[in-house]
């Protein structure tokens, strides 16, 4: 298992993506270094904990991240949380059609429960969400059950406290990256 997990966390972004090419509707990876990030990293076998969407705005491009907040981020500052540098951008081949209307998810708040259609965010629902809204599923959503990380004690009191259930379904980022 350690074997594994270390050839996952290993492996390099895939991305043909050019980040003096950024476009409105790439996604940004990130290895990121907030409290959850390790229990992230183990429950989904993979180093990307972290994600946002680049959007074009009057102010010129900037990540749109579920973080305390939906708020928008410049690159160069998303980037820079990461750790050990590891970061990533990737095209969907499926483009968005309209703008991201990113003001409307501004402010919310993010979500601790993981839940879907509760007013809150997490960062790769919020991704998922904008190009579903668009007819265009990037991954299917799974049920927590289906990360390893709900079979480490402490890590399962959170989900206890945080009231999320093993049944639901959600989005992680490594679902996103391996999609698109």
């Amino acid at each position: 298992m350690h074997i594994l997990l270390s050839v996952l966390l290993l492996s390099s972004c895939n991305s043909s993506t050019d980040i003096t090419d950024l476009q409105e509707g790439d996604v940004v990876f990130i290895e990121g270094q907030s409290s959850q990030a390790p229990y992230i990293k183990l429950g989904t076998m993979s180093k990307w904990t972290h994600c946002g969407v680049v959007v074009d705005t009057p102010d010129g491009l900037k990540v749109l991240e579920a973080s305390k907040t939906v708020r928008l981020t410049p690159f160069a500052t998303f980037i820079s949380w990461t750790k050990n540098e590891n970061w990533c951008v990737k095209r969907p081949s499926r483009r968005l059609t309209k703008r991201i209307p990113y003001s409307k998810y501004l402010g919310q708040p993010y979500d601790l429960e993981f839940k879907f259609d509760n007013g809150k965010m997490y960062c790769s629902e919020l991704v998922w969400l904008i190009y579903k809204e668009q007819e265009i599923e990037l991954c299917k959503p799974r049920k927590v059950s289906s990360f390893m990380f709900t079979r480490i004690p402490r890590v399962k009191r959170l989900m206890d406290k945080r009231k999320i259930s093993m049944e639901q379904y959600v989005v992680a980022p490594v679902d996103l990256y391996n999609a698109i």
